[in-house]
């Protein structure tokens, strides 16, 4: 079976990004009297049509990508084998194509470049980031010409459909060839075919968040980790170089996804380890579209208000203990002062957790709440008592009495043992389905 037997079929849009998606220039009103300027808007529409003119013209141009066979008159694409070597000691082996050094220009431009990219630079000051909104100016089918056996050696998906009793298979057995149309990102696809089909070089070494999320997609439907590995580890490495997330934001969960599909333990577990601490109840919100395993999103939820829940009933187990009515204070001189000490923590108790939200108790999934900032005013909680105030405070019958009667330290202790316990989730606990 011949190369270039199957063709993917992709669609190219051609987006235009609107800075200010909002602006309606008919229905704003003018003074009579104030000329607008013409000159700048016809000039700005001329720039937009010029623009679109060119994204169509190389559209067009960009109709068919070969990938195998090579396309026609580039002897030199990512398939084509290098020329056959002579034998030893025949006169061809010993004729080699020299070609000439370069003139002295090229070492000296060479060298203040080199000057250039040495010589520290003041980054620019970033500008405010601004909503844009993705206009699609128009769309058009894009045809890769691939090898069958490349993509079935590259990927289960494709070794199921192209080699079994699907009608694709049966297609290509009886035709020699076969189309099949597919709805995913065509310059993802590009970046994978060209992985497949050994085009290295084509490959780049760095990629944004936003691609390589759409890598992670195609590489989980297609199922081609072995594939991609090499340069999944060099993509996430130039990524992790940027500086990952300190905290809970829109980048954290297709960081997940994308730790997942490319098997990184340690950043998955720490991605994970942020969701649970620093999101709400609104986590499914977050996902969108990003195709996350249901039990990983299950798994940060059920152990955020897990966590929540847990930290909640330490503080609601001491107000319990003083409503009670027994006597708990040991350092008081009389039964008067005992009793005035244990009224003071427990109002104490009852005050802070109200301003705080815990009181009275909430239940799951407890709206708008965050572990993290959650345990951050539990520990700041202010405990005051009666044996403050006087002279026994020091002291009670088993020796030196601590903070609150120990109260601020076993809340630290409990906290302490919440969050080591919320540590994020284990790669290995959730499999890729087969």
């Amino acid at each position: 079976m011949p190369n270039g037997d199957v063709t993917l079929s992709l669609t190219r849009y051609v987006l235009k990004e609107d800075e200010n998606p909002s602006r309606n220039p008919a229905n704003v009103s003018k003074p009579l009297d104030q000329t607008a300027p013409h000159d700048d808007g016809n000039l700005e529409s001329a720039t937009d049509v010029e623009a679109e003119l060119e994204a169509l013209a190389a559209a067009d141009e960009e109709s068919v990508l070969f990938f195998a066979p090579d396309a026609p008159e580039i002897p030199d694409g990512p398939t084509s084998p290098p020329p056959p070597r002579a034998r030893r000691g025949s006169n061809a082996s010993s004729r080699r194509d020299r070609s000439e050094s370069p003139p002295a220009s090229f070492w000296a431009t060479l060298k203040r470049q080199a000057a250039r990219v040495a010589a520290p630079e003041r980054p620019p000051t970033p500008l405010p980031a601004k909503k844009t909104e993705r206009i699609i100016l128009s769309s058009h089918e894009v045809h890769c010409v691939v090898s069958s056996r490349h993509l079935m050696l590259a990927s289960r998906y494709f070794h199921t459909i192209l080699g079994g009793d699907f009608p694709q298979a049966m297609t290509l057995r009886t035709g020699g060839n076969v189309t099949i149309p597919l709805q995913d990102d065509l310059d993802s696809m590009i970046i994978l075919l060209n992985i497949i089909h050994g085009a290295g070089r084509k490959v780049p070494r760095q990629v944004s968040l936003d691609v390589l999320s759409k890598l992670a997609v195609l590489v989980s439907k297609f199922e081609m980790l072995s594939t991609v590995e090499f340069f999944s580890d060099t993509w996430i490495d130039n990524l992790q170089r940027g500086g990952l997330p300190k905290g809970y934001n829109e980048n954290v969960l297709p960081l997940v996804f994308v730790f997942w599909v490319f098997d990184r333990p340690d950043e998955f577990r720490d991605m994970t380890r942020l969701a649970q601490r620093e999101s709400t109840e609104k986590l499914e919100d977050d996902v969108g579209n990003m195709p996350i395993l249901h039990g990983i999103i299950d798994a940060i939820k059920r152990d955020r208000e897990f966590a929540i829940e847990t930290a909640i009933t330490v503080v609601q187990a001491l107000i319990d203990r003083y409503m009670a009515g027994q006597a708990i204070c040991d350092s008081a001189l009389d039964d008067e002062l005992r009793y005035a000490c244990d009224s003071m923590v427990l109002g104490c108790l009852m005050s802070s957790s109200r301003k705080i939200g815990i009181w009275p108790k909430p239940v799951a999934p407890f709206n708008g709440k965050k572990f993290r900032d959650l345990v951050k005013a539990i520990r700041s909680i202010r405990i005051l008592d009666v044996c403050n105030k006087t002279s026994s405070r020091r002291w009670n019958s088993h020796g030196p009495s601590p903070n609150c009667h120990g109260l601020e330290d076993s809340i630290e202790a409990s906290m302490e043992t919440i969050e080591a316990g919320l540590d994020g989730l284990k790669l290995e606990d959730y499999p890729k389905l087969r």
